[in-house]
């Protein structure tokens, strides 16, 4: 039996006639973690779905091919033989992505979002299956959204759209920032808190690729007048990544008018980009202009006490106990997004599951070394002590010293706020830098800094153009 014969379906059937596989899922999912250690039984198989097509073959759904590859690539002999005991043929089964459709019984896949699992920063290691109805997937809610100083505007603005959808001044909302850190799973958020309390509203998600694909279809079928019926009757519509719509000028013009009819009914419009508008080139300037009606904000890459809480929170979820020097070295060697966080994570299982062994900072280094190498901390605390006193017109040396004047003990504690949130150290490391202070003292820096940000817009101002230069190449 070779990795090839149980074939990863490209374009899965639809399941409409589907029947239930449990009868048959079940027991071989009994044999299988019989047979198998139990973290690699949790971690390959428990999360999989299985699904029975109408010629009676199981389809089972796995999150990527990666995984599918994995599977086949490890334990085909074992699944021959669980197979063929259970089944009477080895050859019984095939897989399905869970993002091709093929879990849906409406003719319309469900969104399989990008950065941002179950749990996010906005973040998990396992997907689910969405809502084809309106492209919602309900395991994204802001209780499993992580909140940290660099998304929690954006949660707030998310929150409050969900709670009253077109009746605030976020209208449109439009959320961005880079990939894999949290866009995704407020969109879907707003979408599921929203349907939650208003459930006679039509809520309706959707990528921008997808809603050109859509579009397409429908002129080439001459359903383009029910497309448009159909996209200015909803209630809440969320857009993912309206960055694609550049370059396609037909569908812009359909979403622009989309656009205006919304808005004028009141209704409320929620987009996300990995730009803010102004740098979205390419798209019409009247469509820029309206997305900046609303509220724009941003979401940063998140700080290390919030990738510590990321790790912990995917820890207890996927039930992969980690000692805190291990959470601690991957919040500080992952540090740009909360996906390059995950993929450390699942290689990090996957290595410990084929090993046998438990996992610990000797296995992450090992494990993750060809990894680590791409994700170097490209700020030092050094820099920071230096451009904030510059800044600040104090001597760098008076930041580590103990005295307590208020202009130097404001500059310490901005300083130290910022080497927590961009040099990715731990809060004793960060005291360690300035004059060996404790790790409350960061604390307490680290939290009057974000309420100074919070209430004083023009300090937050300026704390951006600080970290602007700390991150640049400027000296």
């Amino acid at each position: 039996m070779t990795a090839s014969a149980r074939r990863l379906l490209t374009e899965s059937p639809r399941l409409s006639d589907a029947g239930d596989a449990n009868p048959a899922w079940h027991p071989i999912l009994a044999d299988l973690q019989n047979s198998l250690p139990s973290q690699a039984y949790h971690t390959w198989f428990e999360p999989l779905q299985a699904f029975l097509s109408p010629e009676e073959m199981l389809l089972v759904e796995v999150p990527s091919r990666f995984y599918y590859e994995w599977i086949e690539g490890h334990y085909a002999d074992l699944l021959d033989h669980v197979l063929e005991a259970r089944l009477g043929n080895r050859n019984a089964l095939q897989y399905i992505l869970s993002s091709s459709g093929a879990l849906n019984l409406e003719p319309e896949p469900a969104p399989v979002p990008d950065m941002v699992p179950p749990v996010s920063n906005g973040h998990t290691l396992t997907n689910g299956s969405g809502d084809s109805r309106n492209g919602l997937n309900p395991r994204y809610t802001f209780d499993r959204f992580i909140e940290g100083p660099p998304n929690r505007f954006a949660r707030a603005a998310s929150l409050a759209v969900a709670q009253s959808p077109g009746a605030t001044s976020y209208n449109p909302l439009l959320i961005y920032g880079g990939v894999g850190l949290g866009k995704t799973h407020l969109l879907q958020a707003i979408g599921n808190a929203a349907q939650q309390q208003f459930p006679d509203q039509k809520v309706r998600y959707i990528s921008s690729e997808r809603f050109t694909k859509e579009f397409v279809e429908a002129i080439k079928a001459n359903r383009g007048d029910r497309f448009s019926a159909h996209y200015r009757n909803v209630d809440l519509l969320l857009m993912d990544d309206v960055q694609f719509l550049v370059g396609r000028d037909r569908t812009l013009m359909e979403f622009f008018h989309i656009f205006n009819n919304l808005y004028q009914a009141g209704k409320q419009i929620v987009l996300s980009s990995d730009k803010p508008p102004k740098e979205l080139n390419g798209l019409d300037e009247r469509l820029v202009s309206r997305f900046g009606w609303g509220l724009v904000c941003d979401i940063g890459p998140p700080d290390f006490d919030t990738r510590v809480a990321i790790i912990e929170t995917l820890s207890e979820h996927e039930r992969v106990p980690l000692d805190m020097d291990v959470i601690e070295y991957l919040a500080t060697r992952f540090t740009n997004n909360v996906r390059d966080i995950q993929g450390a994570l699942i290689r990090l299982v996957a290595h410990a599951s084929l090993t046998g062994t438990d996992i610990s900072l000797d296995l992450a280094k090992k494990a993750l070394h060809d990894l680590v190498g791409t994700h170097k901390r490209k700020v030092s605390v050094d820099r920071v002590q230096r451009i904030v006193a510059t800044h600040y017109n104090v001597a760098p040396d008076l930041l580590m010293a103990k005295l307590r004047s208020q202009p130097i003990a404001r500059a310490r504690m901005i300083a130290m706020a910022l080497a927590l949130r961009l040099c990715h150290l731990s809060l004793k490391q960060v005291g360690a830098n300035f004059g060996g202070r404790d790790h409350t003292t960061v604390l307490h820096a680290r939290d009057r800094v974000i309420q100074w940000e919070d209430e004083d817009k023009e300090f937050a101002s300026e704390l951006k153009e600080l970290i602007r230069h700390i991150e640049s190449d400027e000296d």
